[in-house]
């Protein structure tokens, strides 16, 4: 007990405490995440077309532009168009995806208190983190066609930060889990003698 009555915080109190707000980090930001990409996927970037469309009314030919599906996606003969909304839908899936698995590990109360589960949560949330970031990065790239060089210019060094971001995001936790590797090691060698 301290002066004023209280009891220290043991080390196993602490953990408690970092696990606890953890999860309800987690919780919140992976929440956020899922419904910003469901909306994306209900609202996508451009909108959708409101009635079965034609080649008079803006359908790229060879698309089928129904009702509810993707503008950008079909309102242009650019194979490129295509492929980056077919992108942009592929990285909001794993967002949304990472975030809902996230969320089910929280809701059902698996065993969190492991600091090794809650570090691969973490990871599955910078995933869903850096797959919302390529989403956007590729949304600006389909609305604002053509792209004048100013706006390239940002997206290109947008693109390039979080490229790098990922780069040392992924060297530093490959180092921190050589470093945990060998500490275990070296406990196995130090008990086994």
């Amino acid at each position: 007990m301290n002066k004023n009555g209280a009891h220290r915080g043991t080390a196993s109190s602490t953990k408690g405490n970092w696990v606890e707000e953890m999860r309800g980090s987690l919780m919140v930001v992976a929440t956020v995440i899922a419904t910003l990409t469901f909306q994306i996927a209900i609202n996508p970037p451009g909108g959708v077309w409101q009635q079965d469309s034609n080649i008079q009314m803006g359908c790229g030919a060879g698309n089928d532009c129904r009702a509810g599906t993707s503008v950008l996606a079909t309102s242009s003969d650019d194979k490129n168009q295509r492929l980056k909304y077919e992108i942009f839908i592929l990285l909001c899936t794993v967002s949304f995806s990472a975030s809902q698995t996230v969320i089910l590990f929280l809701l059902t109360g698996f065993q969190l208190r492991n600091r090794l589960v809650m570090w691969l949560l973490v990871l599955v949330m910078c995933l869903s983190v850096i797959c919302l970031s390529g989403a956007y990065v590729i949304s600006i790239w389909m609305v604002m066609k053509p792209l004048n060089k100013v706006i390239s210019k940002i997206t290109l060094y947008y693109a390039l930060f979080w490229g790098g971001l990922v780069a040392l995001l992924c060297l530093g936790l490959l180092i921190r889990f050589l470093i945990w590797l060998v500490k275990s090691f070296f406990r196995l060698l130090c008990c086994c003698y």
